[in-house]
C-alpha cells in the first residue's frame, strides 16, 4: 500500500514540477492527454446505409435529411455523442454488400437504412452475420423482416394497408359489405386485398361478405367490370392498384356514387388524372379516399410538430414528404433501443431491446414493434377535395 501512495505521490510532484517549469499549457497538454481522451470516446456510432450516389440517391435523400434533423434536435443518448457514419450503396447490390461490410468495420452500434428494399436485402446477410440490427425506413417488402431477426422496419408493411382500409370501411363507413377490385395476377394488390379480408371478417364477426372482382391486364375500358361491381349492392371499393390506373377506373365509374378506398400509390392520383384527362378536370375524384402512412397537414402526436417545425425552420415552406419523417422516426427508434438496452454494445440485446418499443412518439404515429420487426403505428386515411388531399380518419389497427 505504502509502494501505491509513493507512485501516486511521484506522479503528481512530477506534473507540478512540468506545470511550474513550463506554465500552464504542459498541464492542458497532460489533462487533454489523460482525461479529455476518455472523454472524446464517449461516442456512439449510428450508421447511415444509404445510397448518396446513383439512380436512387434524389429519393434516399428525404430518409437522409429526416436522419438528420433528428440528429440535430438530439445529439446524444444516455449522456453520450452520437456521430452518424455513412456508408454509400450507390444505388448497386453489389456496392451496397460492401458499403454495408464497412459499417460492421467502423463498429457502429446499429445502422439506418437502406432506400429500397433490393439494397437493404443486399446487406442483411452482413448485418445478420454481425448481429448488427438495421432499421429499414421506407422498404415496405416484408421479406427484408421475415429473413434477417435483426432487421427492422419504421413504415407500415403494404399488408397493413389492408387492415387500415377495413377500419375505415367498417368503424367509418359503417359498412358490413366491401368489395375488392384488382388486376389479376396483381401480387401487390392480393397482399392488402387478404389482409383486407381477413380484417373485415373478425369486424364483422363473420356476419359482413367481401366480394373480390378482377379485371385483365391491359383493359381500358373497364363498363363490364363496373357494372358486376355495382351488381354486388356495395357501395364501398377497395381498389389498391397504381394512380397511373385508378383514376382511369374512377372516372368512368364517377356516375355509380361509390365510396372508393385506394392505397399509398394513390398519394399523386390528382396530379396523374390531370396529366391524362384531356382539359385536366378532376373533379370526378372529390370524395374519394386513400391510406397514407404521413400528412404534413396532420399531427397524430406533438412529435409531428416538433418535426414539423425543424424541418421549416431549416428548409422552408416546401412540406416535408413522407419518407423524410420516417427517417426521423427511424433515428428516434434507434435511440430508443440504445435507451431500453442501456447503452450496451451487444447487437443481440439491442435487438430484443427494439422489439420491445411500445407507443414511441414519433412524427408519423404512436410506433410499437411486433416479434418481427415491423411497426403498429397509425394511418391516415386521406380524402380528396378540389383543395388536395385531406385527411378524413386516422386508425391504428391492431
Amino acid at each position: 500500500m505504502n509502494n501505491v501512495f509513493k507512485r501516486c505521490g511521484a506522479l503528481l510532484l512530477a506534473v507540478l514540477l512540468a506545470c511550474s517549469l513550463s506554465g500552464c499549457t504542459t498541464y492542458k497538454n497532460f489533462h487533454a492527454a489523460f482525461f479529455e481522451k476518455d472523454k472524446e470516446q464517449e461516442v456512439i456510432k449510428i450508421g447511415v446505409f444509404e445510397p448518396q450516389t446513383g439512380a436512387d440517391a434524389q429519393d434516399a435523400a428525404e430518409e437522409i435529411n429526416g436522419i438528420e434533423l433528428a440528429w440535430e434536435l438530439y445529439p446524444e443518448v444516455m449522456g453520450k455523442r452520437v456521430e452518424l457514419v455513412y456508408a454509400d450503396n450507390q444505388s448497386d447490390v453489389d456496392m451496397a454488400r460492401t458499403a454495408a461490410q464497412s459499417l460492421v468495420d467502423s463498429g457502429v452500434r446499429l445502422v439506418l437504412g437502406s432506400y429500397k428494399s433490393t439494397l437493404s436485402l443486399a446487406g442483411s446477410d452482413i448485418f445478420d452475420a454481425a448481429d448488427l440490427p438495421a432499421i429499414g425506413i421506407s422498404i415496405t417488402n416484408p421479406i427484408v423482416t421475415q429473413t434477417n431477426e435483426f432487421y427492422f422496419r419504421v413504415c407500415f408493411v403494404d399488408a397493413f394497408q389492408g387492415i387500415s382500409a377495413a377500419h375505415y370501411v367498417h368503424d367509418y363507413l359503417r359498412q358490413n359489405d366491401a368489395v375488392c377490385f384488382k388486376q389479376t395476377g396483381d401480387d401487390y394488390a392480393d397482399t392488402m386485398i387478404e389482409q383486407f379480408r381477413q380484417r373485415m371478417d373478425r369486424l364483422t364477426a363473420g356476419a359482413g361478405t367481401v366480394t373480390v372482382l378482377e379485371y385483365p391486364e391491359g383493359t381500358e375500358d373497364f363498363s363490364v367490370y363496373l357494372k358486376r361491381v355495382g351488381a354486388t349492392g356495395c357501395k364501398a371499393v377497395f381498389f389498391p392498384c397504381a394512380s397511373s390506373i385508378g383514376y382511369k377506373v374512377l372516372y368512368q365509374a364517377a356516375p355509380m356514387g361509390l365510396r372508393w378506398i385506394g392505397c399509398a400509390k394513390w398519394e399523386d392520383l390528382q396530379e396523374t388524372a390531370r396529366a391524362g384527362i384531356e382539359g385536366g378536370d378532376v373533379a370526378f375524384l372529390n370524395g374519394v379516399t386513400f391510406v397514407r402512412g404521413f400528412d404534413a397537414a396532420s399531427s397524430v402526436t406533438p412529435m409531428t410538430d416538433v418535426f414539423k417545425k425543424a424541418y421549416a425552420e431549416k428548409y422552408g415552406d416546401e412540406a416535408p414528404s413522407e419518407n423524410c419523417a420516417l427517417g426521423f422516426d427511424a433515428y428516434l427508434m434507434a435511440l430508443e433501443g440504445i435507451r431500453l438496452s442501456e447503452d450496451t454494445d451487444d447487437g443481440i440485446i439491442l435487438t430484443s431491446k427494439l422489439k420491445s418499443i411500445r407507443n414511441l412518439e414519433g412524427a408519423t404515429g404512436y410506433i410499437s414493434i411486433n416479434s418481427q420487426g415491423d411497426p403498429t403505428k397509425d394511418v391516415v386515411i386521406e380524402v380528396i377535395t378540389n383543395d388536395g388531399p385531406a385527411v378524413v380518419y386516422t386508425v391504428a389497427p391492431n
